[in-house]
């Protein structure tokens, strides 16, 4: 027990340290359009540093790696809830369906909302309210070449509303995952939000592309993770969790994610805690995750397996 119990401390202990060097702001920040996409989805991946690429093996995968698709053994309904701060609420519902033994599929959408804001003219006098958000409704798509490679493709319409204004976009996710037949070890790979520009007015904007690579080893009942992100917009975060399950009842989970430029957010940003249940063919799982100054952040997301 004291092996699994001393790299879940480690987690959590080092995370603030690395988090409190001192923090640079990429050239790119701020120029790209949707940035909700790089909001991870499911609190089983969020509590273990978002590091999923290698380890997904649920309808959740449409986000993390879609070729995790492939792993999924029954028909799979998932919802998740996400308290964001300021009023804003993420909310993901998906169903995913195995399709013989090489194949998977899945349907999923993605809703942001912002809450009611004021909406002023040029003199900040008010004019009533407004109810930005953003939305992504996904088509999944996963097959399996061998035992031990799979690839996966999500095709994702998307859409941006903000007052009167809105902006559509159109854009793919390709994964694969490469599983050891010798050993507990898997690697995964995903370019995430390749697509159409965004235009608002005479303006356009690139999606928030990201390039994930991930690992995952695991020895029953512990399993660790790590994720490198190279996204178009920020600096190369990695991401790394550990998870400990208890009597096939209970997951324990921590993680911890860094960006290289620091973690502008404070020293406790980038810290996540979890835990699961599992009863049967269901399960609900629970994240807290930090923001550092701007304080926690709380994601419910629940699987039905029937």
């Amino acid at each position: 027990m004291q092996k699994v119990i001393y790299p879940l401390l480690f987690l959590c202990i080092l995370g603030p340290v690395l988090a409190s060097a001192e923090t640079t702001i990429h050239e790119n920040a701020g120029t790209r359009s949707m940035s909700f996409l790089k909001m991870g989805i499911g609190a089983e991946a969020i509590a273990m540093g978002e590091s999923q690429a290698a380890a997904t093996d649920d309808i959740y995968a449409t986000y993390w790696n879609p070729a995790g698709l492939m792993r999924i053994q029954q028909s799979q309904l998932g919802f998740m809830h996400n308290e964001w701060f300021a009023g804003i609420r993420y909310e993901f519902l998906g169903y995913a369906q195995p399709l013989g033994h090489t194949s998977a599929a899945a349907l999923s959408v993605s809703y942001l909302s912002y809450g009611t804001l004021d909406r002023r003219d040029d003199q900040g006098i008010a004019m009533g309210t407004f109810r930005p958000y953003d939305l992504a409704a996904i088509v999944s798509f996963a097959t399996s070449f061998s035992e031990s490679i799979a690839l996966g493709v999500n095709g994702k319409w998307l859409q941006e509303q903000i007052d009167e204004q809105n902006a559509r976009a159109f854009a793919f996710d390709l994964g694969a995952i490469y599983t050891s037949s010798n050993l507990p070890f898997a690697v995964g790979l995903n370019a995430q939000h390749v697509g159409t520009k965004v235009k608002f007015d005479n303006d356009s904007f690139l999606l928030p592309f990201n390039l994930k690579f991930g690992a995952s080893y695991q020895v029953d009942p512990v399993q660790f993770v790590a994720d490198v992100n190279r996204p178009s917009d920020d600096d190369i975060t990695v991401g790394m969790g550990a998870s400990l399950v208890v009597g096939d009842l209970f997951h324990l989970r921590s993680g911890y994610r860094y960006r290289f430029g620091g973690n502008d957010l404070g020293a406790l940003s980038g810290l996540s805690l979890g835990l699961g249940l599992a009863v049967e063919g269901y399960r609900v799982d629970y994240a807290f995750a930090s923001l550092g100054k701007l304080g926690p952040v709380h994601r419910i997301s629940l699987l039905a397996n029937f």
